[in-house]
């Protein structure tokens, strides 16, 4: 659980005392504060610092008094990042923090700092090496920090929300189900990629969150569907939907209770919800992942690996792994039309999943000679702009009630 919050210091308010532990660094959002040292009994400004500053931070990080007092010159709104917050980033290798101790050493402690500098990774030493200036990397940790404070409050106060894009079954063409994908409404900003929060959610822990909420939409949303879905359309057990889950959500070691308690609470079957990961998490945390996934498998969930091919894995890592199905990525999808080599690679993956019982649903189709040529090559799903763009639940309901399947060769 995130720790961040945002605060309002009035003119001439003490925010820092210099001698005190230093419990919480702060962001400035808005208004100016003077930096304040006791000399011969009296209090010296050495420097001012306005919007987009972080102040406080030296004695968070290595837990010794303040060296300075930090007064409002006038009212002020200022993001408080907690120990607690930044123990969890370090703890979760949080490379945005990382960059922020960098450059706040490099600011105060210049000796610390050359210190820290020899002592950092290799590619850590690189990256602030590379950058122009400080002052790269000072604005890079700042906006992921205020994107993550702002994400905290779109989640509590219900600007998150869920598209759904449809996923067909190519060889009868009827619909198989439906992918959840996040979205942020920003009341200033519209509605936000979730290219842009997703790194920050996963750095921060907040993801863990972000899933349990989407579990549990998606459960609403599928059972408005199943109300409406023509039986005609869609299988025997009606359409299901896909819920994405990253590494973050396994590490917690409650993984599987959460799902089967979600599903319970809401009376959903668990044949409808599939539990949707990237290929990398396998990898990252193997034992924990294969040990939670059994344990949803036998409640009944389905498991699908996201992105296939750009993990360097392999199938026969995967079998060791309880899986269903597997998304091709749509990069060997767009290239296949083009390249004999990538409808050969795209060929032997659908064959070998096949051979090991997993499905095979392709990404990214775009156009009627894609979806024709992964029928013939057997793939059972497909899910791309040909068929529809995501779109939130009001409109989902209507596209399954009208519900035409389009003519591929």
């Amino acid at each position: 659980m995130s720790e961040t919050a945002k605060k309002n210091i009035k003119k001439g308010d003490v925010l820092i005392r210099e001698g005190d532990r230093g419990d919480s660094a702060y962001v400035i959002e808005s208004g100016s504060v003077e930096i304040l040292i006791l000399r011969g009994g009296n209090l010296m400004q050495i420097g001012t610092r306005g919007p987009g500053s972080i102040i406080g931070e030296m004695a968070m990080i290595d837990d010794k008094p303040r060296t300075a007092t930090i007064r409002a010159i006038e009212d002020c709104t200022v993001i408080e990042i907690s120990r607690a917050d930044f123990a969890h980033r370090v703890e979760s290798a949080d490379p945005i923090v990382k960059m922020v101790m960098r450059v706040i050493m490099a600011r105060y402690r210049d000796m610390i700092a050359r210190t820290q500098f020899m002592q950092m990774p290799a590619y850590m030493t690189a990256a602030v090496e590379n950058a122009e200036n400080s002052g790269e990397l000072h604005d890079l940790a700042v906006n992921a920090i205020k994107i993550h404070n702002e994400l905290k409050a779109a989640l509590e106060k219900g600007q998150l929300v869920l598209f759904f894009q449809p996923i067909v079954a190519v060889q009868e063409m009827k619909i198989a189900g439906f992918e959840a994908l996040m979205r942020w409404r920003h009341p200033e900003k519209g509605l936000i990629s979730p290219g842009v929060f997703i790194p920050v959610a996963e750095e921060s822990g907040l993801i863990t969150e972000m899933s349990h909420w989407a579990l549990g939409v998606s459960c609403d949303a599928l059972k408005a569907i199943h109300a409406v879905v023509n039986p005609g359309t869609t299988d025997a057990h009606g359409p299901f939907v896909s819920v994405n889950f990253s590494v973050k959500d396994f590490s917690a070691g409650n993984f599987s209770k959460q799902i089967k308690s979600v599903l319970q609470s809401k009376k959903i079957n668990p044949a409808n919800i599939h539990l949707e990961i990237t290929e990398s998490l396998l990898m990252e945390a193997p034992g924990a992942a294969k040990d939670a996934l059994e344990e949803c498998r036998s409640f009944g969930t389905s498991v699908s690996i996201d992105d296939f091919g750009t993990g360097y894995s392999s199938l026969s890592y995967l079998h060791h792994f309880p899986i269903d199905s597997l998304k091709i990525d749509q990069s060997f999808i767009r290239a296949m039309s083009r390249d004999p080599a990538s409808e050969i690679l795209v060929k032997s993956i659908i064959g070998l999943a096949h051979n090991m019982n997993i499905k095979v649903i392709a990404e990214g189709i775009e156009t009627p000679e894609e979806a024709a040529m992964l029928k013939k090559m057997g793939c059972e799903e497909c899910q791309g702009y040909w068929f529809a763009k995501p779109m939130p639940l009001e409109d989902l309901l209507t596209f399954v009630k009208n519900w035409t399947p389009p003519l591929i060769a």
